[in-house]
Formats: C-alpha cells, sequence, structure tokens
C-alpha cells in the first residue's frame, strides 16, 4: 500500500496546499453548495479546463449550458476510466440529485451507456419519464463512491499528494459497495488532497496518510477528524461550519439526519452571522440547531502553487451552539 507523504512535512512551500496547511487555514465551508452533480467517465488527460479537453465530449456542452441557465446550483466533474469499472466504447454516468429542501444523502442514479448514447442521457436526466428508452443501461445505484480530485493540470498539488490517497483508497474497494474514482478540479486545491464522499456530498481536505482509512471505516470520533472536513454541499458556507460544528458534537450519526440549514443575519460590515440549522432524525423527530458564525481572523494563504499570488482569507469561528 502506497503511503502518501504528510504535506506537514513536505519542504516545498511555494506549492499552495503546503502553504494552506502550515498556516493553518481551517477548510471548513469551503464545499461549494450544489442542488446536483453530472458526472461522467471521460479519459485522460485532461486540460486545465476537464470541459474543453480533446476527451470530454464536445456535443455535451450546449446541454451542460442549458442546463446551468436553469440553475446555477449545478457541477459537472469528470472521473477517469478504471479497468476495475470500466470498459472501452462505453461511458458510465452517475447523476446525483438534491431529494428535497431537508436531506441526508443525494439521490443517485448511475447508467453504462454506449458512447453515442451518452449525450442523448444527459439530456433526458431532468425528467424521469424520458429515461424508459435508456432503462437497460442502468446500474445498481448502491455504491458509496469516493471521488478524489487528481487534476494534476490544474494544480501540481492535486497530483502529488491526491494521487497517493487514491491508491490508499482503492486497498479497501475491493467491494461491490465501494468504488474510488480519479476526479477532475472540485475546488479549491489548495486543500489537497481533498475528496467528496458519495452519495452524503461531504468534503475533505488536507487529509494525512492516515485519513482516508478512517473515512472509509469511520473509526475515529468526528470529532479527531474535523480539521479535514470542508462541509457538506447540502448547505451554503456559513450553514456548513455550524453543521460542522453539530457534527463534530453529535458524531457519525448526525449523517442520517435529514437537514437544512439558513443564514438568519448577516452582518456585511463585520461578518457576524446567526445560522440555523433545522433537522429531521431517523427516528422522525424535528429540531433546530441556532448558532452564532463571526470572523475570527484572517491568515494568508497561496491560491495557485508557484505563481505567488498570495491573499489573506477570512476564518471563522462558531458560537453559542444552542439546540431550540
Amino acid at each position: 500500500m502506497t503511503s502518501p507523504q504528510s504535506i506537514t512535512t513536505c519542504p516545498d512551500v511555494d506549492l499552495c496546499a503546503v502553504f494552506s496547511k502550515r498556516n493553518g487555514e481551517a477548510p471548513i465551508g469551503s464545499a461549494p453548495e450544489c442542488d446536483r452533480y453530472l458526472i461522467v467517465e471521460v479519459p485522460m488527460p485532461w486540460g486545465r479546463n476537464v470541459l474543453q479537453s480533446k476527451n470530454f465530449p464536445a456535443a455535451l456542452l450546449p446541454v451542460l449550458e442549458q442546463a446551468a441557465a436553469r440553475s446555477a446550483k449545478g457541477r459537472c466533474l469528470a472521473i477517469a476510466p478504471d479497468l476495475r469499472y470500466s470498459k472501452s466504447g462505453y461511458r458510465r454516468i452517475l447523476y446525483f440529485q438534491r431529494p428535497a429542501a431537508q436531506f441526508a444523502t443525494y439521490d443517485k442514479q448511475e447508467f453504462w451507456v454506449p458512447e453515442d448514447l451518452l449525450v442523448p442521457l444527459v439530456q433526458a436526466l431532468p425528467n424521469p419519464a424520458d429515461l424508459a428508452p435508456f432503462e437497460i443501461y442502468r446500474q445498481l445505484a448502491t455504491t458509496r463512491d469516493f471521488l478524489v480530485c487528481a487534476h494534476a493540470e490544474l494544480d501540481i498539488c492535486c497530483g502529488r499528494f491526491s494521487r497517493p490517497v487514491y491508491d490508499t483508497l482503492k486497498t479497501y474497494a475491493q467491494t461491490d459497495n465501494l468504488r474510488v474514482w480519479r476526479t477532475s478540479h472540485i475546488g479549491n486545491h489548495r486543500l489537497a488532497p481533498t475528496l467528496i464522499d458519495f452519495p452524503e456530498g461531504r468534503y475533505w481536505g488536507h487529509l494525512e496518510p492516515d485519513t482516508p482509512h478512517h473515512l472509509v471505516q469511520r473509526d475515529l470520533p468526528m470529532a479527531n477528524l474535523r480539521a479535514y472536513y470542508r462541509g457538506w454541499a447540502g448547505l451554503p458556507p456559513l450553514a456548513q461550519m455550524v453543521e460542522g460544528e453539530i457534527f463534530a458534537q453529535l458524531g457519525w450519526p448526525w449523517r442520517d439526519y435529514r437537514q437544512a440549514g439558513r443564514v438568519l443575519t448577516l452582518d456585511e460590515a463585520t461578518g457576524q452571522a446567526q445560522v440555523q440549522i433545522d433537522f429531521i432524525s431517523p427516528q422522525g423527530e424535528a429540531g433546530s440547531y441556532r448558532a452564532t458564525v463571526a470572523v475570527s481572523g484572517t491568515v494568508k494563504t497561496l491560491n495557485n502553487s508557484g505563481k505567488g499570488d498570495f491573499r489573506e482569507v477570512k476564518q471563522y469561528r462558531v458560537s453559542d451552539l444552542r439546540r431550540l
């Protein structure tokens, strides 16, 4: 098993992930809020913009533009073919969608189609009635999928640090209920190694050598892993910070609570906000948490490796967390 090099000991301080980690930049609140994910199998190599890569289906671009015009809270990601899961002439499509305003995991659909049917399938996805011709290509959607950002063409950190994490996770992907994929840019490469855990839609970053094991097994208290937690994509960034605090306190069972979050008040001058998380437990008990989120200071970070584009980023703290 390959052991990834810890970014806390790497000497290359001109790498954005090393700089971010050493300066104590907290990942929490960095997951992009998202209602739906379209994930398409695209052979490598990828360019800086995966949508403009030579192997990305050009006919799919107008479809994505139309979808973006309907709703901004959608993302298209590429996954690299894998000998264990892929077949020449076919493309796999994973589609994750918010099922309701208050939810715990994204609804998942999966298809494995001949390449010439990829675009028609994506066009049909928003309307279930249009999917009838593609039912013979539908796959069981019960797997847990780790998407590890390996987009080294965008930033070297995503190749240098994330690939060993991918290799480590592969050792766990020996059963039908867990898969691991190399994926295109998922945002904030300065937090590499970074990944998404689907179908929950939880983001993790600044991963260390033993972190992948604990994310798979969930054998360590969540409070011990909070420094790696970027947030849950079902919430806006400020609500992610409160959700992260609740998650750390209640532990792994919190994953099964259906949630919705909102910012009640926001002082634009100071950045202080009142945030509420509404929940329904697996047993059907409804409730809410409320907390204050405030700016606690700033840290210097590096946006891209080797480019010297430094900036100060705000850091936040959560206080007065209480159950209503």
